[in-house]
């Protein structure tokens, strides 16, 4: 009862709208289909780059982590360098694009940019790794003159293959030219630090740690023929033997020189082990910075070698390189939506828009119309309903007015004959 009750409500609401219900969905229609009719058809064009692996990659150890390791950074830079002001504005000029209206070259070059997409191609299944190499590029352009977007996929195409081309030779020129520098200039280092450790070694040669033990046990033989020595002056000074004084006097001029040189040979001896832990510290430091020095240029040299390969790869072709896999052609059909879907979804829309309109109209009226609003608004339950009477239109032949006067004038009777009810209504109708 209650969904039929709603659905007479609906109905009466519909009939009393219906003017401007129909109103809403002509106009709706009409503006439907002049933008159906006035809408430009946009043409795709699509051009397709494949990213070939390298050839010989396998006999080069390690020089793929010179050219490929980079190669999604590489497509990166490749496309910010398309999307450059300068560039997308050159492409303008040179196709003579968006001639219609005079628009500033900001405007051209924003609505380029949004109507070019490049995309690169990976495997889904890769697609979670963070270092997948992908397999191709797609270079998709959309604009409304079919030839212009076949014109500018293709345009752009070439521009990614001189521009790739481009990059994987100043990169591996200049890999180059940077290991080349670094092994010069650590050969130059390394040559100056020999250089100076050889003559901090011929300096402190009797501190070095490789002779520092035989210093030792030259000092402990020294030390015991000085007090060899020294015993016999003692005894030559105190020897009771009637020797003559000339030849006692040499001897013991013999026997001091002797002692006096081995004194300064033990003085020297000493001051070379004191002056040893720090010419050890010193000759360990330098050993080691030699060792470093070496154990670079030895990598160096490894990485030298790899880009020179690189580099003679890349001249040869024989290294990761873009290759055209298809051209653009100049499409045939629109891709836009089609206009007889424009204007049938613009109708729905109207229609839509008008319940909605009807709907809203009849929410916003403050005119009790039902029993039920009656009731609901004043809380006051109606007893009688007086229904609106029209008029009987004029030139009604008397055959089909006699009935109607008839039914009235009976209802009226009706209504009359039931004096309690007749009362019970006044006294409503006062209350009100």
């Amino acid at each position: 009862m209650n969904l039929m009750n709603l659905l007479s409500g609906f109905l009466r609401m519909f009939r009393r709208r219906a003017l401007i219900m129909a109103v809403v969905v002509v106009c709706g229609c009409i503006m439907s289909l002049l933008y159906a009719l006035n809408r430009p058809a946009i043409y795709e064009a699509t051009a397709v780059i494949q990213i070939e692996a390298p050839q010989v990659a396998a006999s080069v150890p390690g020089s793929g982590t010179i050219t490929t390791s980079n190669n999604r950074n590489r497509l990166k830079l490749i496309e910010q360098k398309l999307m450059s002001r300068d560039s997308v504005l050159a492409v303008v000029e040179k196709f003579d694009l968006f001639n219609g209206a005079p628009l500033p070259d900001a405007e051209k070059v924003n609505n380029l940019r949004e109507a070019l997409r490049i995309m690169e191609l990976i495997d889904p299944s890769q697609a979670w790794r963070s270092d997948v190499q992908p397999s191709g590029l797609v270079i998709t352009a959309r604009l409304g003159d079919a030839q212009q977007a076949a014109d500018i996929a293709n345009e752009f195409l070439a521009q990614v293959l001189v521009e790739g081309k481009k990059r994987s030779e100043s990169q591996a020129t200049q890999t180059l030219a940077f290991f080349e520098a670094e092994e010069a200039r650590i050969a130059a280092a390394i040559e100056g630090l020999e250089i100076e450790f050889a003559r901090f070694k011929e300096q402190n040669a009797e501190s070095l740690p490789s002779v520092i033990s035989d210093q030792r046990s030259q000092l402990v033989r020294l030390q015991e023929n000085q007090l060899e020595l020294e015993n016999q002056l003692i005894q030559l000074e105190t020897s009771g033997e009637r020797l003559r004084a000339g030849e006692r006097a040499r001897q013991s001029q013999i026997l001091g020189q002797q002692i006096a040189l081995v004194t300064e040979r033990i003085a020297t001896i000493e001051a070379s082990v004191r002056a040893a832990p720090e010419v050890e510290r010193i000759f360990t430091l330098m050993a080691r910075q030699l060792d470093q020095l070496q154990s670079e240029y030895g990598l160096i040299t490894t990485r030298r070698t790899e880009a020179a390969m690189t580099q003679q790869l890349e001249s040869q072709d024989q290294f990761e390189r873009f290759e055209v896999l298809e051209t653009a052609l100049v499409p045939q059909y629109a891709v836009s939506s089609g206009k007889r879907k424009l204007a049938m979804a613009g109708g729905v829309a109207s229609v839509i828009g008008a319940v909605a309109l009807a709907f809203l109209l009849d929410l916003l009226s403050p005119v009790l119309r039902t029993s039920r609003h009656v009731e609901r608004e004043l809380d006051i339950r109606p007893v009688v309903i007086i229904p609106e009477m029209k008029r009987p239109r004029r030139g009604l032949n008397l055959f089909r007015a006699a009935p109607a006067s008839v039914a009235g004038a009976s209802m009226v009777g009706a209504a009359a004959a039931p004096v309690g009810l007749k009362a019970k209504f006044l006294e409503y109708i006062s209350t009100i």
